[in-house]
């Protein structure tokens, strides 16, 4: 009986080992309770590939990206979606950005397009900054080149070109 026990008691603890262990691999890394739920609301069941943690006038933003092609997400620490960002094919960008890109790309190659649905934004006061939600998203088209990356809005205006 004492063996049986014994028997019983190591397998349980193997057992507790292996789901440990299992569930290690698929936890993503740990990230405020806030942050974790905007995922979950506007990126359901995708994997986190990249992660990094930027600071902007004092205020923390988790910078996501995550596997095979579901996109991206800033997130405030307190949970405020700054964007989501989805991978969209070059027929379902507006034909002005499309131009736009192309010509600040000067010759790149295009890897890819994405949207962006900024909604919200930091504004410094003071020397610090507060996060600002806006009333509608704003969206913004951005191209990934071979050396850099292009970002305009849906008129062709270029925001952004270079690294």
């Amino acid at each position: 009986m004492t063996r049986r026990v014994l028997r019983i008691g190591i397998a349980a603890m193997l057992v507790a080992e292996v789901a440990t262990a299992q569930g290690a691999k698929q936890d993503t890394p740990t990230l405020p309770a806030a942050v974790r739920q905007a995922i979950q609301v506007n990126k359901p069941g995708a994997q986190i590939d990249k992660l990094e943690i930027e600071k902007e006038s004092g205020i923390n933003l988790y910078d996501i990206e995550f596997k095979a092609g579901q996109g991206e997400i800033e997130v405030a620490e307190d949970g405020t979606v700054m964007d989501v960002t989805t991978d969209v094919d070059v027929k379902d960008v507006p034909d002005a950005a499309v131009a736009a890109i192309r010509t600040a790309a000067k010759g790149q190659a295009i890897k890819q397009f994405e949207r962006s649905e900024v909604r919200a934004e930091i504004v410094k006061e003071g020397g610090k900054g507060r996060i600002s939600k806006l009333s509608s998203p704003k969206l913004v088209y951005e191209a990934e080149l071979a050396h850099g990356e292009v970002e305009v809005t849906p008129d062709g205006k270029v925001i952004k070109a270079g690294k």
